[in-house]
């Protein structure tokens, strides 16, 4: 291929590069999920509770002896905190609400 040939497919590929850049949002623009539906976006309207994760699953370990098997933020009665899984005695499943006072409640909604 000779230097002229070379150039000219260059400066295709630049050209080509151009067109492409033009058409891509520009730098610093809203992530590609912005303008995606609201059910894939991060859950940033739910405020997270005064208790962590971790302070939630704590406080029932103690209090049941049990092994958690899970927990997720939740809401309760209107109040906001923890819903947390444990195995009680190697053989009951119960579920717990931490709220974001850290007080723990048992049964169901």
């Amino acid at each position: 291929m000779n230097a002229r040939a070379c150039i000219s497919s260059l400066a295709g590929c630049l050209l080509a590069l151009a067109l492409v850049l033009s058409q891509s949002p520009a730098y610093g623009a809203a992530p590609f999920w912005a303008a995606a539906d609201p059910k894939l976006r991060p859950n940033n309207l739910v405020k997270p509770p005064g208790v962590s994760l971790e302070q939630a699953t704590n406080i029932v370990r103690r209090q049941t002896g049990g092994r958690v098997l899970s927990a997720a933020p939740a809401g309760r009665n209107g109040k906001r905190g923890y819903e947390v899984r444990v195995l009680v005695d190697g053989k009951r499943v119960n579920k717990v609400f931490v709220d974001e006072q850290g007080n723990m409640r048992s049964g169901d909604r």
